[in-house]
């Protein structure tokens, strides 16, 4: 089964998911991944296919019982708050869900308010590979993993320390020093094998006690190319060996191409490797 790119709107970004485990996370962007483009019809997936998307180990069949019971649960309560200065919205992403253990089958639909979020993507999204997001372990390294994506060609992004803590859902009884060892540290070791260069510097104020400001993260920026369908597939082995983005630079149909010649021999070998069995 060839890899997925997960890509949705970057407001799905906004909506809080601290208290989901690693593996309902694998489980919930396999979903997205696969429901993409479908329209708000519903819509029934293999659950076979879903497991080996979300990297689950068939012995642990009851553990992925569980899991999708649980995420069905928390998939119909997932809200998504905007507001504007004469407006206050609040609408749910998925109309239903249903598992069926012995079909083995998981059926889903997407609320008609919220289909741009995976599907009318527009200008503003965030793509990633499944594949990466599930490698990573810690749930607070998954969730700046997705913020970082929404940035990956910019290399920098800085968030004042309210917008951290709520973005990541840090518990208020965190000191500074905690979120240090707890959330950042985890972030730092984990995402450095994704992210060339990728570092995090904590800003304080210059103010008496020097008060922790926000925090900035720094990385090698991706590439981006142009889009040819069915053209990435998943290596057997992986193992995350720089920053430029194993989302193929094809991903993007934006893109006007405009590579040098050496870049562009060097994506000719890339794209015959995926393609060596």
């Amino acid at each position: 089964m060839k890899d997925e790119v997960v890509k949705y709107h970057n407001k799905l970004n906004t909506i809080s998911m601290r208290r989901w485990t690693a593996e309902e996370m694998n489980f919930f962007f396999s979903v997205i991944a696969k429901v993409r483009d479908k329209g708000t019809r519903l819509v029934t997936f293999n659950s076979d296919d879903l497991k080996e998307l979300s990297g689950f180990a068939d012995e642990h069949h009851k553990r992925w019982i569980d899991t999708m019971d649980s995420v069905s649960d928390k998939a119909l309560d997932l809200r998504y708050f905007e507001n504007t200065d004469s407006k206050r919205i609040k609408m749910n992403l998925f109309t239903y869900f249903e598992i069926d253990e012995k079909k083995r089958t998981v059926e889903v639909e997407v609320s008609s308010k919220f289909e741009y979020i995976v599907n009318r993507l527009e200008a503003q999204f965030t793509q990633f590979e499944l594949l990466e997001f599930t490698n990573i372990r810690s749930t607070y390294a998954k969730t700046m993993y997705r913020l970082i994506k929404q940035w990956r060609t910019v290399g920098k992004k800085e968030y004042n320390v309210d917008e951290f803590r709520e973005l990541l859902e840090v518990p208020k009884s965190y000191t500074n020093g905690e979120v240090t060892r707890r959330v950042l540290e985890p972030i730092q070791k984990e995402l450095s094998n994704y992210f060339l260069n990728f570092k995090y510097k904590v800003i304080k104020s210059n103010k008496r006690g020097n008060p922790v400001l926000g925090y900035e993260f720094t990385w090698k920026p991706e590439t981006t190319g142009e889009w040819e369908d069915d053209k990435y597939k998943k290596n057997d082995f992986y193992k995350p060996k720089n920053s430029t983005s194993n989302v193929p630079d094809w991903v993007e149909k934006e893109y006007k191409h405009s590579a040098t010649a050496e870049e562009q021999a060097k994506l000719e070998e890339l794209r015959r490797s995926m393609f060596e069995d």
